[in-house]
């Protein structure tokens, strides 16, 4: 059978159908069913009971295409287009009726051609192993009949005179025995235990009976459910694994095809760089059959998420970048406030911050390597002042010691003085010691000038006395032209 447009827009997620009464939704049920679908929590559609009488509720499939929900038309959302039951079902009455997995299953499938596109087509290819049976298992299990528990008619008036019994047995309760009652007692006690022993067999066989039926359909049961844990168990796994491989293709091909050519093109214009590329996260989500439209491309929504994902990533290059450089000027202005050219390096801290270290702990750390060289450097300064004003105190001392010196000298030399002095007025002529002379001058009176006068003397003495009047002699001729000395 043929699927219109609407039947087909509502198997590809792209449009909801309305119902208005509970026989359209009978109808629409019978159709979902005959299209095995399920609901969200695995069973198949054809077991949805609800009262849809004096309401309007709208049936869809949701995004990956699975399962069947169903709200008010206005909760749908703007994916879907509400399309009116008369839409789908023009000839509803001519439909017939069919059990959800019938031998004409197959017959109303729509073509091939008609199929939505799969965007993870010829990803992967995997190795199909075809099960073969008589009948399918959606119809061996749609055979298989749970059941319902009928409770076992057990003849007799047990429960009717339950009480009556009771309360005439507890009669005898604490009762003494007595000559009088000795015999009557002892009958008593043999019904009571005849009738126990009668009612414990009795009790025994119907639970057994009642049992036997009820342990064989438990025990299927368990077999049953035990062999579905064994194939679903390891069918999920590779379920799973088939579409973790399946996504996993998809998202290497959309990779090679849309982002890496998509980075390339931002590293050529300088707005990336090879270390920020590795920052792209790719979603999950976007191997996901609702990120892609029935033609195989990306929905809006998808590329929106891309472009928001790249657009991130260059944010956070611009944002580094501007670190890096608030880094490299930090670190020289520092320098120059402390006269720390030689010793602080950029590079050393922008190297830091591109390995992952975080912008307040590399300020913090280029603030401690500043007080760690500030002291550094003030330490070997003091170390140097110490070493000069070591020295300097060094000199002193030596400077004083020999001005004590020389003073102790000059006191010595003081104390062996030895002065001549003008007769008449006292004035100090000349004075000396054993190592110097000192003699004043004497002036040439107004009335002796130009002239010349000569005097023979005869000197005799020690070589130091001799020599040091000598050199007195030759002072004299080499402060006044006019003195001449000879020696014979």
């Amino acid at each position: 059978m043929q699927l219109n447009k609407v039947q087909n827009e509502f198997l590809g997620c792209t449009s909801a159908i309305a119902v208005d009464s509970q026989e359209q939704f009978l109808k629409l049920k019978e159709w979902m069913g005959i299209q095995n679908l399920f609901l969200q929590d695995g069973t198949p559609v054809t077991q949805l009971n609800t009262d849809v009488t004096n309401k309007r509720v709208a049936f869809y499939r949701d995004d990956i295409g699975m399962f069947v929900g169903y709200d008010h038309p206005a909760n749908i959302g703007m994916n879907y287009s509400i399309k009116e039951f008369n839409e789908a079902f023009p000839e509803a009455e001519n439909y017939e009726q069919r059990s959800l997995f019938g031998d004409d299953a197959a017959s109303i499938r729509p073509p091939e051609d008609d199929l939505v596109a799969d965007p993870m087509e010829d990803i992967v290819e995997t190795e199909v192993k075809e099960v073969k049976n008589e009948l399918s298992l959606a119809e061996t299990l749609n055979q298989l009949e749970v059941g319902t528990i009928t409770p076992a008619t057990i003849t007799g008036n047990v429960i009717e005179f339950k009480d009556t019994v009771i309360n005439a047995i507890n009669k005898y309760k604490n009762i003494v025995v007595t000559q009088d009652n000795f015999k009557e007692l002892t009958d008593t006690r043999a019904d009571l235990n005849n009738k126990k022993k009668i009612i414990t067999e009795n009790r025994k066989n119907i639970k057994n009976e009642a049992l036997k039926e009820i342990n064989e359909v438990y025990d299927a049961m368990t077999n049953i459910i035990k062999a579905i844990d064994d194939v679903v168990g390891p069918l999920d796994s590779e379920i799973k694994g088939f579409e973790a491989k399946e996504k996993e293709a998809l998202k290497q091909k959309m990779m090679e095809t849309t982002i890496n050519p998509t980075l390339d093109m931002l590293i050529k214009q300088e707005m990336l760089d090879d270390d920020t590329r590795k920052e792209f996260t790719f979603k999950p989500s976007w191997t996901n059959a609702s990120a892609f439209t029935k033609t195989g491309n990306l929905t809006k929504k998808t590329t929106d998420e891309i472009n928001a994902e790249l657009n991130r990533i260059v944010e956070l290059y611009n944002q580094k970048q501007k670190d890096i450089e608030t880094i490299k000027s930090t670190v020289t202005q520092l320098s120059i406030a402390h006269g720390l050219d030689a010793q602080l390096n950029a590079d050393t801290y922008v190297e830091l911050y591109k390995k992952g270290t975080s912008m307040p702990d590399v300020q913090q750390r280029i603030n401690r390597d500043v007080e760690m060289i500030k002291n550094a450097v003030q330490k070997e300064a003091d170390k140097k002042a110490q070493e000069i004003v070591s020295k300097q105190q060094m000199q002193n001392h030596e400077q004083n010691t020999e001005i004590a010196e020389n003073t102790s000298q000059e006191q010595n030399k003081q104390s062996n003085i030895t002065m001549l002095t003008d007769e008449k007025t006292g004035e100090v002529l000349a004075k000396g010691n054993d190592h110097q002379i000192l003699a004043q001058i004497a002036p040439t009176p107004e009335k002796f000038e130009g002239k010349t006068y000569e005097y023979t003397y005869s000197f005799s003495g020690s070589f130091g006395v001799i020599k040091t009047f000598s050199n007195i002699l030759k002072l004299l001729s080499m402060m006044f032209k006019d003195f001449k000395y000879e020696r014979k």
